[in-house]
């Protein structure tokens, strides 16, 4: 069989196949690539169940589909997925930021914090004594740098 004879024919459950195959493959993937051309074929499937175009045409408007969607769809579900994420997930010491502490010990600059419920090493320019409240400037792997609070 040709290719020719192959899309010839083509009709909507083809399309409808097509993309219920490329939807399931997305949904294997969870990368976004494939379903805009899933979405496509299911289009074209009801395009073409309307007896309205031929093959040619059933080809044109999954490419048009395709290359629209994935143009504007892609950037949309980006953004939601961005705006949905769980800012500081796995990242508790970025999340301390702003928090208050209580200084366990200092000296020379150095020393250590209680920060809710973890005991924390904690650097300041400021000289801090023990039971001082102080507050988390910025994190720097394990090591908090901290000034009064």
């Amino acid at each position: 069989m040709d290719l020719v004879a192959f899309f010839t024919s083509f009709g909507p459950t083809h399309w409808l196949v097509l993309g219920l195959i490329l939807l399931i493959a997305e949904m294997a993937s969870g990368t976004t690539y494939l379903l805009w051309p899933a979405v496509a074929a299911f289009v074209t499937a009801l395009v073409s169940l309307t007896g309205a175009t031929n093959w040619i045409a059933d080809m044109a408007v999954f490419a048009v589909l395709v290359i629209a969607l994935t143009a504007f769809g892609r950037p949309l579900v980006q953004r939601w997925r961005n705006d949905g994420a769980a800012n500081g997930l796995n990242e508790r010491s970025a999340a301390l930021i702003g928090e208050r502490g209580v200084v366990a010990n200092f000296a020379n600059g150095i020393g250590s914090v209680k920060v809710q419920d973890t005991i924390w090493r904690a650097v300041s320019e400021e000289a801090l004594e023990a039971g001082q409240a102080v507050v988390v400037a910025s994190v720097d792997g394990v090591t908090l740098k901290v000034k009064r609070g």
